[in-house]
């Protein structure tokens, strides 16, 4: 039963269990078939119900991660303000609490301004 879903695996075992009741007294030797099929509608049902609850869950406890990540985050960052206000911004000390403390801005070394070349002939503009 290769490439054929759960949902229609279930499916296929309802409708065959519905269509076998009105045929039991008939068929008695599938009574016990029928009762599996019974047995198995059930569980499935069942696990179904429990596997929708744990989803539902999951979806919450992950929304209530989500809300304590930012509370942390808003904590730390306050925290870190007042430590660096107590301390100073430049404060190597605040390495120790991981904040990283501030740097002194590295300026680009200005370019020297290429040399003019000597100018031994007198330039002229060019004819055209």
């Amino acid at each position: 039963m290769a490439g054929i879903s759960f949902a229609k695996t279930v499916s296929d075992c309802e409708l065959m269990k519905d269509a076998l009741e009105p045929h039991l007294t008939e068929m008695p030797h599938l009574a016990g078939e029928h009762g599996e099929l019974t047995a198995f509608l059930a569980e499935v049902k069942s696990l179904n119900t429990r596997q929708k609850n744990l989803t539902g869950e999951l979806r919450q406890i992950t929304r209530l991660r989500q809300e304590a990540e930012l509370r942390g985050q808003d904590l730390r960052s306050r925290v870190a303000a007042l430590i660096r206000g107590k301390l100073g911004f430049k404060n190597e000390t605040l390495l120790r609490f991981g904040i990283p403390p501030r740097r002194k801005p590295r300026r680009k070394k200005t370019e020297e301004p290429p040399a003019e070349p000597a100018l031994s002939e007198p330039v002229t503009p060019a004819a055209q």
